[in-house]
Formats: structure tokens, sequence, C-alpha cells
């Protein structure tokens, strides 16, 4: 008998409870990492604006009892699926979970990295389409690897 590896990738977007702080991603971050490293799941955690964008990456079972759990953390509201499709391979894949916390970061590339995949200057990913948001987090993997 043998298994079938069944890459996928899931894009979601929440919004964070009020009064959300360092200390609630740092649990959020502990125990991604814990749980995904366990599951082969992969990926990344952005956060500004009061927004959650996240990709996760892993078998397709897995990825969706990821984000099912997920999904019914009280730190969060409002859960949007903005793609979910197979893959050939990872692009997370050095991370179990990766948190990028956008409102630290005030880079000139980094201004320029939103500006590129949104009509305004702010992270407002509600605006992106699918492929805006996996973009603009592969790029913005590269951009938070090197500082």
């Amino acid at each position: 008998m043998y298994f079938i590896m069944s890459l996928h990738r899931l894009i979601y977007l929440s919004y964070a409870r009020p009064g959300i702080g360092y200390t609630d991603l740092r649990q959020i971050m502990d125990k991604s990492e814990v749980n995904n490293m366990k599951a082969g799941v992969t990926g990344m955690l952005c956060f500004g604006n009061n927004v959650f964008l996240q990709i996760l990456e892993g078998n397709r079972k897995v990825v969706n009892q990821t984000y099912s759990r997920i999904a019914k953390d009280d730190r969060h509201h409002s859960p949007e699926i903005i793609d979910f499709r197979a893959i050939e391979h990872r692009h997370f894949g050095e991370w179990s979970m990766k948190l990028v916390q956008l409102d630290e970061m005030t880079s000139g590339s980094f201004r320029q990295l939103i500006f590129k995949f949104s009509d305004v200057q702010s992270f407002v990913p509600e605006t992106m389409t699918a492929e805006q948001c996996f973009q603009f987090m592969k790029e913005l993997y590269v951009l938070s690897s090197v500082v």
C-alpha cells in the first residue's frame, strides 16, 4: 500500500478581536510552531491593520483540519478562505509557521511591496485577489528573511 502526497495551499484572512497584543501573537506562534511541525504544515502568518493573512501548506486533509481548528479561535473573527488549491511544491517550507508583524515594518521596501499589490498604501488584503495575496506573501517571505 502506498500514499500519494497531496500538497495543498490554503490562504485565508480574518480580523483580530479588539485589544489583541504581542502576548496573544506570541501564544499563537508558539502553539502553531509545535502543532504544525508535528502535522507537517508549513506557512506564514502576517498581521497588520488588525487583519490576519495566513498561508498554510501541507497535506490536503491536514491543512483542512488545521484551518478548521484556527477558525474556531476566539482571538479573531470572520475568517474567509481566499484560495485553496493543489500545489506542486511548498513555497514556505523553511518555517512551520513564521509571523510577520506588518505594523512594525517601516522600510521603504516594505511600503513599496504593499503598494505593489494594493490600491492603497496600507495593508488591506480584503481588496486583493487570491493571486495578489499569494504573490504579496511570497515577496514578504523574501523581504522578512533578509531583514
